[in-house]
């Protein structure tokens, strides 16, 4: 009998699978799948290789997709905020000006709090590495230098200033009745370092910026700040130097009495025009309020002579002889000629004369502008309305207060003194009401000082001094130590507006070997028939004969100390009275003011004729201080050159505050 072996089921570990077993094994876990072949099995392993590596990959892209997103918002953040603390600081100016306190510190502290956070959004994580990338990084630095500089200056200088206006908002008596409140200066002291020395500051961090590829649009807004700081820094450390006197001026002291004289060029004068109009002001603890407008005609037809001056013989001052035969007769005694003299503080004593005789108190200031003053103010300040609809603006207001008027009211004296006086009110009003950038406001002033048109006199000797360092003064050189002064003066005959019409240019030409200059002036009529009011034709020039439209000018030609005028254009005027003449007598003249020697010629200019004059001087021997080549202010722009070739007789005036010396070349 034969014995069979153990069931492979009985002993599986020593079991051997048949052959077609070890084959299943081999192929795809699937259910049902086709084998897998070695291509297969090959993409197989790439992919799981791809998920293994390529999810972290994904990821990295992913969150910096994430990151660029979020760097652009915080740059758009930047710029937002950058954008809104300009806008703001524009109304916290305003503010300031007016006063507005609660408005003042709202908006000091949303501008600094824009440009904290600007800067702290600038120097995050984000920025950090966006600056080490190429053709970016120097834009990024950039902006955030930008960011650095503003914030350096608002953080510093704002909440002094703010706290120093809450301060003076807070006096008793805080309100003023009208016009610019000064009283925030009054505390300007302790705050001024600050404020400079955050600029200072601020300029450091700008200079320090590589601007290696930097875009223009990054970089510009940054050098009109740098502009800016540049000008400012020398102004507000002049600024500190003169505080105690700046506070005297704004009444600090005591309370002080200025009168704003309006020179009208339509009726040229040799430091502007007639006078007809002025405001009288005063200024107590820094606040500024306007007590009245006065004018010539009831201070000369009625006021004087209730008083029993004798305004067609009569003398307000006296005069040395030599000065009194260089001028008309009329100089001291009518109020419109009191500016004959381009010696601006003989102006203000005639003036000064008038008040004790009328028993007012004298003036502790005068200033002195004319209309064009008003439109560069106006470039400032923005368009104004009058009640009638009827709208002042930089272009205009040369018209409305030197000619348009005229042609208008005719003969109505007192709708046009209305008038005047509605137009000077409301200019007035907007000056002081503050809705201007001081920085706008402050170029307009300069332009106008650079052009002569600002005039200043202070019975204080520190203030006057102050009004000479700048050239404000107006004065007659009585050597030539600080400046070598010339000019060429205009005084109208004809008691009409006919000037507004007056065109003139202004140049110089030197003779180095023989130590002369030659000073020549341009001029032209642009008078029309087509003007006609009795206002503005001229009254005078009917009792000679001489056509109504032609301009009579007295022309004064001035020397300075020690010089001598070898010769004029014309040799002789164009106009001698009679001998027998009864009344104010046109003829050559000479004289000397001030040390000054000068000569008068009396000059007709035909409506629409050309002319030129000119002088010729035989300087001094010695060092001569820089060329002040001076001339009356008229109703449009005086373009002035001095030839190169002047600069080897007089100093350089780099350096100096003087604002009329002129530039040679």
């Amino acid at each position: 009998m034969t014995v069979s072996g153990p069931s492979p089921a009985l002993h599986p570990a020593t079991t051997v699978p048949p052959a077609r077993n070890r084959d299943a094994a081999r192929k795809p876990l699937a259910r049902h799948a086709a084998r897998e072949t070695k291509a297969q099995l090959r993409r197989r392993r790439r992919y799981l290789a791809l998920c293994l590596v390529g999810g972290p990959i994904a990821t990295v892209l992913l969150v910096a997709l994430f990151s660029v997103g979020a760097f652009v918002q915080q740059v758009l953040q930047v710029r937002d905020d950058m954008e809104v603390a300009k806008e703001q600081l524009k109304v916290l100016a305003g503010a300031a000006v007016s006063m507005d306190v609660p408005l003042l510190e709202q908006a000091s502290a949303d501008v600094v709090t824009r440009t904290q956070r600007a800067q702290a959004t600038s120097n995050g994580v984000l920025w950090d590495l966006a600056a080490q990338l190429p053709q970016v990084g120097n834009n990024v630095i950039a902006v955030r230098t930008v960011a650095e500089v503003v914030n350096t200056i608002t953080t510093q200088s704002l909440p002094p200033i703010v706290a120093m206006v809450s301060a003076a908002d807070k006096e008793e008596g805080a309100e003023p009745s009208l016009g610019i409140d000064l009283r925030p200066f009054l505390g300007a002291g302790p705050v001024l370092p600050t404020i400079i020395s955050s600029l200072e500051e601020a300029s450091t961090i700008a200079a320090g910026m590589d601007r290696t590829g930097v875009l223009p649009a990054v970089y510009e807004p940054l050098d009109g700040m740098v502009e800016l700081i540049t000008v400012a820094i020398p102004t507000l450390n002049l600024v500190e130097e003169h505080l105690p006197a700046i506070l005297h001026a704004a009444g600090a002291d005591k309370p002080m009495l200025y009168q704003l004289v309006i020179q009208t060029p339509a009726e040229i004068r040799a430091t502007g025009g007639g006078p007809a109009h002025w405001l009288v002001m005063k200024v107590e603890n820094g606040r500024m309020e306007m007590l009245g407008q006065e004018n010539g005609v009831d201070l000369m037809y009625t006021e004087l002579p209730e008083q029993g001056f004798d305004t067609v013989n009569g003398s307000l001052i006296k005069l040395p002889a030599e000065t009194r035969s260089l001028y008309p007769f009329e100089l001291a005694n009518w109020s419109s000629n009191f500016t004959m003299t381009p010696h601006f503080p003989r102006a203000v004593e005639l003036f000064q004369a008038t008040r004790k005789w009328t028993e007012k108190p004298e003036f502790d200031g005068v200033i002195s502008i004319d209309p064009i003053v008003l439109a560069h103010m106006l470039e400032a300040t923005g368009p104004l309305t009058l009640a009638s609809g009827e709208v002042v603006n930089a272009e205009n207001t040369g018209s409305l207060l030197m000619s348009e008027p005229y042609e208008r009211f005719g003969t109505d004296n007192a709708a046009m003194d209305a008038y005047f006086s509605e137009v000077t009110t409301v200019m007035f009003d907007a000056l002081t009401g503050g809705e201007w950038e001081i920085g706008a406001m402050w170029d307009q002033l300069v332009r106008s000082a650079e052009e002569g048109r600002v005039f200043a006199w202070f019975e204080d000797d520190g203030l006057q001094a102050l009004a000479h360092e700048y050239g404000l003064d107006g004065i007659l050189r009585e050597d030539n130590t600080e400046a070598t002064q010339l000019g060429i003066y205009f005084n109208d005959y004809t008691v009409g507006k006919l000037n507004y019409w007056l065109d003139y240019s202004q140049r110089a030409t030197c003779n180095v070997e023989e130590r002369t200059i030659t000073v020549t002036m341009d001029l032209e009529s642009r008078m029309t028939e087509d003007i006609k009011s009795e206002y503005t034709l001229g009254l005078r020039n009917q009792f000679r004969g001489i056509d109504p439209r032609t301009m009579m000018l007295d022309v004064l030609f001035f020397a300075p100390p020690g010089a001598e005028i070898l010769s004029t254009d014309p040799k002789r005027g164009d106009w001698q009275d009679s001998a027998n003449w009864q009344g104010n007598r046109f003829r050559d003249r000479s004289g000397v003011d001030h040390d000054n020697t000068a000569l008068s010629r009396t000059l007709l200019l035909e409506m629409g004729e050309k002319k030129t004059i000119s002088y010729e001087v035989q300087l001094p021997d010695g060092d001569l201080g820089p060329l002040e080549l001076r001339h009356s202010p008229g109703p449009n722009h005086t373009e002035v050159t001095v030839d190169a070739n002047c600069g080897s007789l007089f100093a350089s005036p780099e350096g100096s505050h003087n604002v009329r010396l002129s530039k040679i070349g």
